[in-house]
């Protein structure tokens, strides 16, 4: 059976983190700001979350940039390029603005830290190259994917397209779960991973952004069948990032659901109560991050589920 949750995580400096002009278009939860060093700020940040990773004992490899590369304002959401697998795979995802595309120049370095930290790698996966050169379907950002009973959830937007969903399902062997979205603004949401997160025992999705209820009753039961299934509001997703989180362990095995500052505060007691038998609550302050590039901590992490070689 497949892992749901990784005591790995690979992340990556944002070296050039700044407002990114393209990838607003459709991200109704980006904010230009003026008056900060959003950079400086975004670097401070991105070393206080390792540092609590780490402290917990989870794996961090950090993804240094090379000086010659393109400037990358979000790169720090590695996530929505770069995937594993438990059979040795890498994905790497084709992504909607051309200044995202061009992150996948940081695989290189990505399977050598892999290699140095003992994992096993048998094949890269190019799914432009297997899906078409007009596909975008943005890695784990798109596809909240149910490792464990092989099911992939989808919310389509102009980042997850539908086909590109039942192309890879089909050829991995999961059973999708699509939808639509409408946000308080009327616009589908950019992202799968704003909306829900599946854990080993525990999902937490909002119900009250999707407008079919064919939709909404089969996202629900499908949740139900082999999850605990904690519900946020619209306003908890938009305002408080809190359907943007992920469940990691430490080498010990202890589950921890990571989770940004502003998720932790917007969420009740009750739904805190609700989720803390599943993993231990980590919440981590990233507010420039979040404000400026329009994600939050899940984005920050990709998980590694390779083998050890």
């Amino acid at each position: 059976m497949n892992n749901q949750i990784s005591n790995t995580i690979l992340m990556v400096r944002p070296v050039d983190f700044s407002f990114n002009e393209e990838t607003a278009k459709d991200n109704e939860f980006q904010h230009n700001p003026t008056g900060i060093d959003v950079n400086q700020k975004a670097n401070s940040e991105f070393e206080g979350a390792v540092a609590q990773l780490k402290k917990k004992g989870v794996d961090v490899l950090i993804v240094e940039k090379k000086p010659e590369y393109q400037s990358m304002p979000d790169a720090v959401f590695p996530n929505n390029w770069f995937g594993t697998d438990e059979a040795g795979n890498i994905h790497v995802f084709p992504m909607k603005a051309a200044n995202r595309n061009i992150e996948s120049q940081q695989l290189d370095q990505a399977i050598s830290l892999l290699k140095e930290a003992g994992f096993k790698i048998e094949k890269v996966n190019h799914w432009q190259k297997e899906l078409g050169n007009e596909v975008v379907l943005e890695g784990t950002g798109s596809l909240i994917i149910d490792r464990e009973n092989m099911v992939v959830y989808a919310a389509i937007s102009e980042r997850t397209q539908k086909k590109a969903v039942e192309s890879f399902a089909e050829i991995m062997g999961y059973e999708t779960v699509l939808f639509q979205t409408r946000s308080s603004k009327g616009f589908p949401y950019y992202h799968t991973n704003v909306v829900m997160s599946i854990g080993k025992e525990m999902a937490v999705v909002c119900l009250e952004c999707i407008p079919n209820n064919i939709e909404k009753t089969l996202v629900q039961l499908t949740l139900e069948r082999t999850h605990k299934v904690v519900l946020i509001s619209i306003d908890q997703l938009e305002k408080g990032f809190c359907g943007n989180l992920l469940q990691v362990k430490n080498q010990k095995g202890k589950v921890f659901t990571v989770l940004s500052k502003t998720a932790f505060d917007s969420l009740t007691e009750s739904q805190k109560e609700k989720m803390s038998p599943f993993g231990e609550l980590l919440p981590i302050e990233i507010p420039t991050i979040e404000f400026v590039g329009g994600g939050s901590i899940r984005c920050m992490m990709a998980e590694i589920f390779l083998p050890k070689s």
